[in-house]
């Protein structure tokens, strides 16, 4: 996952969004997330405007950042269903983390059981040639 790292902008007065186009080559501050062993994911809404709408919204969840969910009630159902296979073991669901990233226009959730964080000075071109490397085993 590629995001633009947020830069307090001192002239900012919360009347308007910039909006950053991809196809243009400027250098910005970008993450790359990476999630490791990744179990399932949700990406969609609610986006900043209904956050408030969220269940975990009241219980530390803020728009604009970046969270590890403690005692996760998403990992304890997937635990519980995936309890009655015969091959079934507890153990392998303590490595898992819940993880939830609240940007504008959406969110993006995951059980995986790690994750790792690269910024990087340069251009959305640039940071996808990045994780398109990563992605095919060269980088």
């Amino acid at each position: 996952m590629i995001y633009l790292v947020s830069t307090l902008d001192p002239n900012w007065d919360g009347t308007y969004a910039q909006v950053r186009d991809p196809s243009v080559d400027e250098n910005e501050f970008l993450a790359i997330v990476s999630f490791e062993r990744c179990y399932a994911y949700k990406f969609g809404g609610p986006n900043d405007e209904v956050i408030q709408g969220h269940p975990l919204y009241g219980r530390g969840l803020v728009a604009y950042h970046a969270h590890q969910i403690a005692n996760s009630g998403w990992i304890e159902a997937e635990k519980r269903i995936n309890s009655v296979h015969r091959g079934f073991r507890p153990e392998t669901w303590d490595n898992r983390k819940h993880y939830l990233l609240a940007f504008h226009d959406e969110c993006f959730e995951c059980l995986a059981e790690n994750h790792s964080i690269e910024v990087m000075h340069a251009t959305f071109r640039q940071a996808l040639a990045r994780v398109t490397e990563y992605v095919v085993g060269s980088g």
